[in-house]
């Protein structure tokens, strides 16, 4: 397979270091099969941050040095000029006439100018990038896609520049004031954004024209998976996130709780979470009000355990009771082993999740009573019908979701930019 010479530079949140974007982990292999040279740079980890995940040999990361003493107004000034004009530029279209956005504008503009300097100066763009043409990959559309953007304008060779889309880095909803800063800029500033759901590139439109970046939905992936039997006597319910207020796992025990009072045998495993306090938290909220069910919360695991205990447990149904989402990688391990799923109508769940087909699609604001209703059809269907849940899981996945399909495409589409580039050489 060809290799492009181009260097590729992902900034990512924090991979590989600390928690979070486990889901990338499958990704970065098959741009490492498809680029010569990868450098991923953190744009929220700093010096001092444990790495925690292995990267194949031709990928390398940079921690730059953040420095957290000075506040992001004390900045300001040395900034005011490349603030006022040029790429960097505080973007004033899309304040909603609100003092408090155009605040939310300065910041994100001084943050992004920060780290694009942190960057430039490492001793790695320094020797092995200037003066070399490369693709900026930002891997969500905030700061990293910022650098993106501030190289493709900057950069005194051939830059492509281009970046995901998810969740937090779309939906106004979820900030204060629900605005998201840079969205013009962004949008108008990069070659090509890959929305990972149309939910996510709903965000997009009111800000893209004829002169915007290329948008495409590129979905994630997960890898193929084995699929064991799944039991419906006990059933057993597995859920899989971290505990945070907006996974409502509460509501999965309650709906384990409903379940068991109405006299069936329950089993619930919980996947996830490393804050020990939110977990005996969880706990002791699952013993009051599921008492007689078997509940275990194994806690955090590796993405490979995480898919080694869907394929051989025999799970009747993943629930996710979220009230926000991109699309849930959970769901697509899930559907890949073969289980059907119970999930909140939120974000964009409903592509992954088929009302009746491969699972029960419930309202987003469904109660412990609704959900337990839902398990309750899956856990009785006839064996037939809960065979061809099963199968539709599976053909879900396959046909969306599978990784191998999802990300062969995206780096081979990440390698026709870089040879668009027209400099580099391939072996």
């Amino acid at each position: 397979m060809k290799k492009s010479f181009v260097p590729l530079v992902v900034f990512t949140d924090n991979y590989p270091f600390d928690v979070g974007e486990e889901f990338f982990e499958q990704e970065i292999g098959f741009l490492a099969e498809r680029f010569e040279e990868i450098w991923v740079v953190p744009m929220r980890s700093s010096v001092g941050a444990a790495k925690t995940r292995r990267m194949p040999r031709n990928v390398s990361s940079v921690l730059l040095p953040l420095d957290e003493e000075r506040s992001w107004k004390q900045r300001v000034a040395g900034y005011l000029p490349r603030l006022l004009a040029g790429p960097g530029r505080i973007e004033l279209g899309n304040t909603r006439r609100s003092a408090a956005c155009a605040v939310r504008e300065l910041h994100f503009a001084v943050d992004v100018l920060c780290r694009f300097d942190r960057f430039t100066r490492t001793r790695l763009y320094r020797e092995r990038l200037a003066g070399r043409p490369l693709v900026a990959y930002g891997y969500w559309l905030y700061y990293g896609a910022g650098l993106a953007q501030l190289l493709r304008a900057t950069h005194d060779a051939p830059v492509i520049a281009v970046s995901r889309a998810h969740a937090y880095d779309v939906n106004e909803a979820y900030k204060p004031q629900g605005h998201l800063p840079g969205r013009r800029r962004l949008v108008g500033g990069l070659d090509e954004i890959y929305p990972i759901s149309r939910y996510a590139a709903s965000f997009l439109a009111p800000y893209h024209s004829v002169d915007s970046a290329n948008i495409e939905i590129r979905h994630l992936g997960v890898p193929a998976s084995g699929r064991g039997d799944c039991t419906r006597e006990p059933v057993h319910i597995v859920s899989c996130s971290h505990l945070a207020p907006r996974k409502r796992v509460d509501r999965i025990a309650d709906a384990v709780g409903a379940l068991s009072r109405g006299g069936r045998h329950v089993r619930w495993t919980h996947i996830g979470e490393r804050d020990e306090q939110r977990l005996e938290t969880m706990r002791e909220y699952a013993a009051r009000v599921a008492p007689e069910a078997t509940v275990d919360f194994l806690g955090h695991q590796s993405n490979d355990r995480t898919r080694t205990l869907l394929e051989t447990t025999g799970y009747t149904v993943l629930v996710n009771s979220s009230s926000a989402e991109g699309v849930p990688v959970s769901i697509m391990e899930a559907m890949a082993a073969g289980i059907p799923v119970v999930a909140t109508d939120v974000g964009g769940t409903r592509e992954i999740v088929h009302d009746g087909i491969n699972g029960r699609l419930v309202a987003a604001d469904a109660t412990g009573d609704e959900l337990a209703l839902a398990i309750a059809q899956i856990a009785d269907a006839s064996a037939d019908d809960f065979s061809r849940m099963r199968e539709q899981a599976v053909r879900t996945w396959s046909e969306d979701f599978n990784a191998d399909r999802q990300y062969r495409g995206i780096a081979g589409r990440l390698v026709e930019l870089a040879n668009e580039l027209g400099r580099e050489t391939v072996v």
